[in-house]
């Protein structure tokens, strides 16, 4: 049976930002929070390699008190348990100490095979998490995969890495980072939104880990953010060209010479 992890991410609803002026960081309380957008097709990946090979899909969010709404709403898509990383300790933690954390977690775990993650989180946007999860776990990271399959304990994958197509095979256990252009996730139903509520969630805090000293995602976190900005929305403005086809074609010449765009590709001619 594989045991499948699928690490998600409750974060603010973009549409719904605001930033700590003083701190510098983002706003999540008393605010909408969603689960992280790249994260549903990694959840997606996991259920459709459970239909496939079988086995059993947890879904792992590291978080405050209200992340558990996003863990009912991953049981209630499809899987089989749900973990809560939870301790006022954890909080304000960057991409290392979340790296460190979850070491620990899988290392109380022990017996998982996948360990899935979307491509990276609206709130920062590093990616960081999957590199440095799979060198502190020692075990592979692939990306940008195409397809998939698993034989006994042998991962094979097709991947557009760069300019390369690559195929891949890796021992269990792995860790996969999912893009966006994989699959489409499913809807939720109502039986599982049933289910979700009544399903028991596993908690898990810094009592529960072998924590090293070294894990307070407040004060030994080496990242600082000193500024978040919330970018504001672009306004294009709009010309339109008049007169005959070769004026507007010449009027479209002078304007694009005229932001620096000299090239004009004609075929496979170019002047």
């Amino acid at each position: 049976m594989v045991k499948i992890f699928v690490l998600i991410k409750q974060v603010p609803d973009t549409h719904n930002l605001q930033i700590n002026r003083a701190s510098g960081t983002i706003i999540r309380e008393g605010i909408e929070n969603v689960i992280n957008q790249d994260d549903f097709h990694a959840l997606e990946f996991g259920l459709n390699l459970k239909e496939k090979y079988g086995g059993e899909v947890t879904a792992l969010t590291m978080g405050p008190p209200q992340a558990e709404s996003a863990l009912r709403e991953c049981l209630a898509m499809g899987v089989d348990k749900a973990i809560h990383v939870c301790d006022p300790i954890f909080a304000y933690s960057d991409t290392l100490q979340t790296t460190l954390v979850l070491k620990e977690v899988f290392d109380k775990i022990k017996d998982y095979d996948l360990i899935i993650t979307g491509t990276k989180t609206s709130d920062s946007s590093t990616g960081q998490v999957p590199y440095q999860l799979s060198e502190a776990l020692d075990i592979p990271l692939l990306t940008d995969i195409f397809s998939l399959d698993i034989k006994k304990n042998i991962v094979a994958c097709h991947r557009n890495f760069g300019h390369e197509s690559q195929n891949v095979e890796a021992e269990l256990p792995v860790l996969l980072r999912v893009g966006r252009h994989y699959n489409e996730p499913r809807h939720i139903s109502l039986l599982g939104i049933k289910n979700a509520f009544e399903a028991e969630i596993e908690m898990t805090d810094h009592a529960c880990l072998n924590s090293p000293d070294c894990i307070d995602g407040n004060m030994k976190s080496p990242t600082r953010v000193t500024k978040t900005e919330k970018p504001e929305e672009m306004k294009r403005k709009k010309e339109f060209l008049k007169g005959s086809t070769s004026e507007k074609v010449q009027k479209l010449i002078e304007i694009m010479q005229g932001h620096s765009i000299e090239k004009i590709w004609i075929g496979k001619q170019h002047l």
